[in-house]
């Protein structure tokens, strides 16, 4: 807590952070509430990810992974120690430091898939603008396809042009028989017929909303479904 400024805040309160209020500045008064249990896990989860995310990335790149690897087996072996029945050995990181970035099917001809990763890691948030130099929001959409479970679309409205681009993508998601379910309205009166007729041959689950006295829907969000538990979604102003 470098600035002590009045305002809002909820942070854990830490024996720094305590001395630094102790140290207020006489026109401020900190107000501090008892951590509620119901929150406990979270709160103390995000309080220690914080200073592992600090510490790890402290460290070199060439010691950065057996150096964070050795730290998260050391901690998850001493939460084990700590917590009964809190058995957390089975989670803790193989010391090689690896990380799983798929679960291939093997094809009739012996071979193994091919499943095509997204641009943007599946974990990662990412303000996407469109702007010169940046990543196209179409083309991202693109590397989603091939590896969604289920696409859910609601979109304000719809235009062929918008769609022309993943239409061959989206083919393919179908026939490979996984779900593509969209909902769109009339709103502004700017969705086209063609541009739903190319869904509906898709096989695409279709609803449209053609309420113009309350609706006022003006989303833009697609969310890729996986079974893996690792869905993503992209949502437009």
């Amino acid at each position: 807590m470098t600035h002590q400024r009045r305002g809002l805040y909820e942070l854990l309160i830490t024996e720094a952070l305590a001395a630094a209020l102790a140290d207020l500045d006489g026109r401020l008064t900190p107000l501090c509430n008892d951590l509620r249990s119901a929150e406990a896990a979270d709160r103390i989860a995000l309080h220690l990810g914080r200073i592992i995310h600090r510490a790890v990335a402290s460290v070199g790149d060439k010691e950065r992974v057996s150096t964070g690897i050795d730290l998260a087996r050391r901690l998850i072996a001493r939460i084990g120690g700590i917590v009964a029945n809190a058995d957390s050995t089975p989670d803790a990181p193989v010391e090689a430091g690896t990380v799983l970035r798929a679960i291939l099917a093997r094809m009739p001809d012996g071979t193994t898939e091919i499943i095509p990763e997204p641009l943007i890691p599946l974990l990662d948030t990412t303000l996407l603008t469109n702007a010169p130099g940046e990543p196209r929001v179409g083309s991202q959409l693109l590397t989603e396809i091939n590896s969604a479970d289920r696409i859910d679309l609601v979109m304000a409205f719809i235009r062929r042009s918008g769609i022309a681009p993943l239409l061959d993508a989206l083919r393919h998601h179908r026939e490979c028989g996984r779900e593509l379910r969209v909902l769109t309205t009339t709103y502004t009166g700017s969705t086209e017929a063609r541009a739903l007729d190319a869904l509906t041959e898709l096989g695409a689950d279709l609803r449209v909303s053609y309420d113009m006295s309350s609706t006022r829907l003006h989303a833009k969000v697609w969310l890729f479904h996986r079974l893996s538990g690792f869905s993503t979604a992209y949502i437009g102003s």
